[in-house]
């Protein structure tokens, strides 16, 4: 087996690995993996090709990084759960009748910490997240 053959299987493990991660950490090193390839097929010996890998991924990883908080789709607001700070969301219900918390895009299980009743169209506070359930005032 070739160097080249070597860096490219590597690669591709690492570009399938960074389907099951979320922080291009993999996506990172499997390009430079790709470049390290690039030197492996100009023929550099094996100590150049790390340099290669290691200078690739040292730029790329913090590179796609800020790429990623720059141009990511999401600009949401929401601090994590437990973190106490109120944020408004919106009542609504499903076709099946069950009743869901309407909070920046996404729909989430609601319960009222005080057992009052749920009302469809309602603006209502959200003290804080019980695994994915929202607790409402």
């Amino acid at each position: 087996m070739l160097a080249w053959h070597g860096w490219l299987i590597v690669a591709l493990l690492l570009l399938l690995l960074e389907l099951l991660s979320l922080g291009f950490f993999a996506l990172a090193l499997g390009l430079a993996a790709l470049v390290a390839m690039s030197a492996a097929l100009l023929d550099q010996g094996a100590t150049v090709q790390w340099f290669v890998f290691a200078l690739a991924a040292g730029v790329l990883a913090p590179g796609l990084k800020w790429l990623f908080r720059r141009y990511a789709p999401s600009r949401r607001t929401s601090c994590l759960a437990g973190e106490g700070q109120l944020q408004e969301g919106e009542i609504t219900q499903l076709e099946t009748g069950e009743y869901r918390l309407r909070f920046e895009g996404d729909l989430f299980m609601v319960r009222s910490a005080s057992n009052a009743p749920l009302i469809v169209g309602a603006r209502v506070m959200i003290c804080r997240f019980d695994g994915i359930t929202a607790i409402i005032e």
